[in-house]
């Protein structure tokens, strides 16, 4: 997360020290951290919600870039959708474009690659695996969800004192907590009490409080399945491009 690392430098690097394959910069400005990670031969990107991102994560030599869509789960911008935003960054940027947001099965991977983008980097699609880090009463509220029981806003931030820039919001499954502060943020931050019942509520798993941060594509979790299976299953975009 590029606006804390300013405070935290370790993080950047014992992310270097891991030696990964790829190293993400994003929700800040990348300029001051690029070249370290290149320079130790790591490849790194940026998640991007504008435009505007794009074009700047390029020029600090990313080598390639998310375009992350309001959508998505999680952090990041909520102004643009992903097949918009896509879209305008594939005609802005040289560098390689992955899409991102709402990508949740083979028809979305599908639509993305067709548009131009090289991939698509996805979470909320496995976030019902066997080998997620979710509890089996996460999953359960996972398979139970539509596609139209997210909300975007910083509820969950705002609760718990996080640092979180005003312009990346998060994504989760709406709940009764969000339901009751989230056109109240100024009264949220001041309020211990409510800080406290989302701690206690995130201990004790009760998700009508605490947070399951999820995209819309949501709605196309059924059931609990493996890595391997998900991932067999987004194979079958190449198949449906072969239709056209």
């Amino acid at each position: 997360m590029a606006w804390a690392l300013a405070d935290r430098p370790e993080q950047l690097d014992a992310a270097i020290a891991a030696r990964p394959a790829l190293i993400s910069i994003s929700f800040g400005p990348p300029e001051s951290y690029v070249g370290r990670v290149r320079q130790a031969g790591i490849r790194v990107t940026a998640q991007v919600g504008t435009v505007e991102e794009a074009r700047r994560a390029e020029a600090a030599g990313v080598d390639l870039v998310v375009a992350r869509g309001a959508e998505g789960g999680g952090h990041g911008r909520g102004e643009v959708a992903t097949l918009a935003l896509l879209q305008s960054v594939l005609d802005a940027v040289a560098v390689p474009v992955v899409a991102a947001g709402g990508i949740a099965g083979p028809r979305g991977l599908a639509a993305v690659l067709a548009a131009g983008a090289v991939g698509a980097w996805v979470g909320t699609a496995l976030l019902g695996c066997t080998e997620a880090g979710t509890s089996a009463t996460a999953r359960r509220r996972l398979f139970d969800a539509a596609e139209t029981a997210t909300a975007y806003g910083r509820v969950f931030d705002v609760a718990q004192g996080l640092r979180w820039p005003a312009e990346y919001g998060g994504r989760a499954l709406r709940n009764a907590f969000f339901d009751a502060w989230h056109d109240r943020l100024d009264e949220l931050a001041e309020n211990a009490d409510a800080a406290e019942q989302l701690r206690q509520a995130r201990a004790a798993e009760d998700y009508d409080t605490a947070v399951i941060y999820a995209g819309e594509g949501v709605g196309l979790l059924r059931s609990e399945r493996s890595v391997a299976e998900v991932l067999a299953e987004f194979g079958r975009a190449e198949d449906l491009l072969r239709r056209f």
